[in-house]
This record gives structure tokens, sequence and C-alpha cells, in this order.
């Protein structure tokens, strides 16, 4: 897996309206490439977007973090954005998996969350199309996501809402 992201300490702030949330405080861009599709994820993401970062329990606090270190922190991050619709509920679980065992979370944690997403989430998942609520409506606008082929030309373009025409970078 290759994950690059900018700036190169992302920054949050507690969300004022719910004590489990934390809303971003700097624009991100996140560039992934992983096995688990061909190509290259880009996202970008604005200030104020919100997130739960890993959701779930408290009472696993202590062996699997909130929030953890900054590439834990964009693996919880990632499968909250592809949860809008982004990608495909397999492919957003799929790519959680990678990107955790790549923060060293480790195999066996990394499964435990995967399979608790994998059996336990769906009811989460949603498509851009879907009104979800305004935190959720409200954060769909705030991602622009590119899914890059090999050579850098577009697959897919998303801004939040629906899928725009390709184009090249």
């Amino acid at each position: 897996m290759k994950l690059a992201y900018k700036p190169s300490r992302p920054m949050w702030n507690r969300y004022s309206r719910c004590e489990n949330m934390f809303s971003i405080k700097n624009p991100l861009r996140i560039e992934i490439q992983a096995k688990c599709f061909p190509g290259t994820f880009v996202y970008n993401i604005l200030p104020t977007y919100v997130t739960d970062f890993r959701s779930g329990p408290s009472i696993v606090n202590p062996f699997i973090p909130k929030i953890g270190d900054t590439k834990l922190a964009l693996a919880w991050l990632i499968h909250d954005v592809n949860y809008h619709g982004f990608t495909s509920k397999k492919l957003a679980d799929r790519l959680l998996l990678e990107m955790l065992k790549h923060a060293g979370l480790g195999t066996v944690k990394s499964h435990a969350v995967y399979y608790a997403v994998k059996f336990f989430a769906g009811s989460h998942y949603n498509r851009l199309d879907e009104d979800q609520g305004y935190i959720y409506n409200r954060n769909k606008g705030l991602v622009k996501f590119q899914w890059l082929d090999e050579k850098g030309f577009s697959i897919k373009r998303f801004n939040g809402r629906r899928m725009i025409c390709s184009s090249r970078r």
C-alpha cells in the first residue's frame, strides 16, 4: 500500500454538538494505492467535515484506539467517507482492512474490525443520493473523490453529490 497525504499533520477538534464526533480543521488531500483496487484513490476533504473516526463502544478503546496515530486516524476517516457511497461497501471495508494493517494495527485486531464492519455496519452505508440527515448530507458536499487509472486518467470523479464526466487529471 502507498499512502500520501497533505498536510503532514492533519488536525481536528471535538465537534461542538456531539462529544464523540470530531471536525476536520484543515483541508486534506489523501492519495491511496492499495492491493484491493487498481489505480489511485484521491480524496480532497474540506475543513468542517465531521467524523467519529472509529465507531463502536468505548470499552474497546484500550485495544483498538478511537483515533490513534495519523495513519490509523486516516483509515477511520476514509472508511467514514467511503460509507457515503464514494465506493461500494465491500470495497470500503476491504480498503479499511488494508489501511489498518498498513497503520500497524496488527492482523488479529485488523480482522476483528473488518469482520465487525462487514457484518454489522451495513445499515450505516448509504449512496450519495440518499438523504442521511444534516451532518451526513453536508459532509458529502465537503469531499471530492477521484479514482485514477495507472496513467493518471480519471476512471470516476465525484463531487460529493453525483458522478461527473471523466476527464484528464
